[in-house]
């Protein structure tokens, strides 16, 4: 099933982006405060001194504000792309015409061109005022040094009553191509870890800041579910689906404490399964929490087609040849159902990942995502001791987890063999196995190969108790 509501406008998008990470800054970890929904008060106004990374958050903020109570409402977002504070610094003390101005006061993102700065911190008493650092440089403390200071003076000179935001930014995807991911040495736990430092060290001891929205742990939060490292368009500014939802209700649940559990906003131009809007209010929640640290998602799998929403699974169809291999190998088929599984081209699980599905219709652009299909999650009551895994033609990995939030540091071995019966060694330490099926020599398939991969594997559940030596 999707969800749909009301009407958003999607906000031009240039070069680079920024994240923010959300609790107060003088807030005990571990007993978020809550703050209660509008209730008296129906005006908002919020004003973001950024990059495309705020146009990213910020994106679908309006419609989360009305949520949350709030009549009338006013965003502004100050944007240079790729802009660092020391770039803002140096445009604030000149009060040049440097920036492109966003501002939505209707549901609907317009914008004017070459705006100076002060301009936009004196055209309304703004409630809150968010900055951030530029992606490239937001794990670099000490490029802070001296501009975040600077950038407070004037800001607080100008909106004193104004309650100053971090919007602390994300890590970027593992696989992303940005010039600046050597910085971190192309990992993005380094990088995330690098973030979290930097604003522990050069933003929480200011005391001009009242909150920090963390929305680099929220997106770091959902890369642990099914959804995994698919949440950025280009490697780095988040997608126009999922990223910029999870991060702008990352922002209402920090500034205004939306119940995010009793959220029901959706976009009018975006679409989203039960379960990833499951995922991505669980990422939120947690990080709200925990706005320092990554906690595991609850959400780590989805068998839902619908979570795939250009994918839909082949109709299974009674593999004949291979009842033939078992027949003739001497098991007599009345004791067995066959399996209808579920089949999945063009998609493999990892189990020593925490994305653990990479899937071409989820946007993983893996080398070898034409290698492999798949199928699974299983449990030990869904493949019993007795069970018949029938292969002919194909190889599989039986990938196995202990637990579905705990990664392996190995992975099970390619099997080949025609027949394998199911037995306790074969689950071992395991509570969970899935498949991952190619042809034998784990070609690169064309997709008339690929569609065939079921042809060659089927699974027969015996449908009594069997003796296995």
């Amino acid at each position: 099933m999707t969800f749909m509501a009301a009407a958003t406008l999607v906000m031009g998008c240039k070069d680079e982006p920024e994240i923010p990470t959300g609790k107060p800054v003088n807030q005990e970890e571990e007993k978020p405060e809550e703050k209660p929904k509008p209730t008296e008060k129906n005006t908002i106004s919020i004003l973001a001194i950024g990059n495309s990374f705020s146009v990213d958050a910020m994106q679908y903020l309006y419609g989360f504000l009305q949520e949350a109570g709030y009549k009338e409402i006013h965003l502004g977002n100050l944007y240079i792309g790729s802009c660092t504070l020391k770039t803002h610094y140096g445009h604030f003390s000149a009060n040049d015409k440097a920036y492109t101005y966003y501002t939505n006061d209707s549901g609907s993102w317009s914008s004017k061109s070459d705006f100076s700065p002060i301009e936009a911190l004196t055209s309304r008493k703004w409630d809150y005022i968010s900055m951030q650092q530029a992606s490239a440089d937001s794990g670099m403390p000490d490029s802070f040094d001296p501009y975040l200071g600077q950038m407070v003076e004037i800001v607080t000179k100008n909106r004193p009553e104004a309650k100053l935001l971090w919007h602390m930014t994300w890590a970027y995807q593992a696989n992303s191509s940005h010039a600046s991911f050597p910085k971190y040495d192309k990992d993005q736990m380094k990088m995330y870890e690098s973030i979290v430092s930097a604003v522990k060290a050069k933003v929480v001891p200011v005391k001009a800041f009242t909150q920090i929205i963390p929305c680099g742990t929220a997106v770091q939060n959902l890369r642990t579910s099914f959804i995994g490292d698919n949440i950025t368009r280009d490697g780095h500014h988040m997608s126009y689906n999922i990223g910029r939802y999870v991060t702008a209700l990352m922002w209402a649940r920090q500034i205004v404490g939306l119940d995010v559990e009793k959220s029901s906003y959706r976009p009018a131009d975006q679409k989203f399964t039960d379960n990833q809007v499951l995922a991505m209010k669980d990422a939120v929640e947690k990080a709200f929490k925990k706005p320092f640290e990554v906690t595991e998602s609850a959400y780590k799998v989805s068998n839902d087609p619908d979570d795939n929403p250009e994918y839909k699974y082949p109709e299974y169809k009674p593999n004949a040849a291979l009842r033939k291999v078992l027949t003739d190998a001497g098991y007599d088929l009345t004791d067995y159902k066959e399996l209808e599984y579920k089949y999945h081209a063009y998609s493999y699980y990892n189990s020593s990942k925490s994305s653990m599905l990479e899937a071409k219709s989820s946007g993983s652009t893996a080398s070898n995502i034409d290698q492999f299909g798949s199928i699974g999650i299983y449990e030990k009551k869904d493949l019993p001791v007795g069970t018949l895994i029938v292969c002919k033609g194909r190889a599989y990995r039986p990938e196995g987890w202990i637990s579905l939030s705990t990664k392996n540091s190995t992975r099970p071995a390619t099997v080949s063999k025609e027949i394998v019966m199911v037995d306790n060694s074969w689950w071992a330490s395991y509570n969970y196995r899935a498949f991952n099926i190619s042809w034998e020599g784990n070609i690169h398939m064309s997709e008339e190969q690929m569609n065939a991969i079921p042809e060659g594997f089927a699974i027969f559940v015996p449908t009594k108790e069997v003796t296995v030596k």
